[in-house]
Parts: C-alpha cells; sequence; structure tokens
C-alpha cells in the first residue's frame, strides 16, 4: 500500500473509490488514512490495512471477502 493508491471504501449499501493518504498512522501500523482527494490531514476514514487486498483487474485495494 503507497500513498496515491486508489481504495475502494464499501460502506453498507454505498461504494466509494477513495485515494490512500497516509499509510503510517501514530501509534498503529495498520491502520491507514484515506480520503477522497487524497490530501494527507483532510476529512477521511481510517480503515484496517487487513481488511483489504490489491486487485490486479480494477487496478485498486479492494475489501476481502
Amino acid at each position: 500500500m503507497r500513498e496515491g493508491d486508489r481504495i475502494l471504501i464499501n460502506k453498507g449499501i454505498s461504494k466509494k473509490v477513495m485515494i490512500i493518504a497516509r499509510t503510517e498512522i501514530p501509534h498503529s501500523t495498520e491502520r491507514i488514512f484515506v480520503t477522497k482527494s487524497g490530501g494527507k490531514y483532510t476529512i477521511g476514514l481510517k480503515v484496517w490495512r487487513s481488511d483489504y487486498a490489491w486487485s490486479e483487474k480494477n487496478q485498486m485495494w479492494v475489501p476481502k471477502h
């Protein structure tokens, strides 16, 4: 996972493609920070790195099933 990679966020019935803004979050190596714009300190979400897998077909990180 690198900054700038696209990631598919699945929240209930809505799915959004967001951008990984930061992979290193203080006190956690397993959390990543994602935003719509990719800005490092804008409003966004923290997600678990281990919940996502790379999809070659879509060229983005997608939730593991």
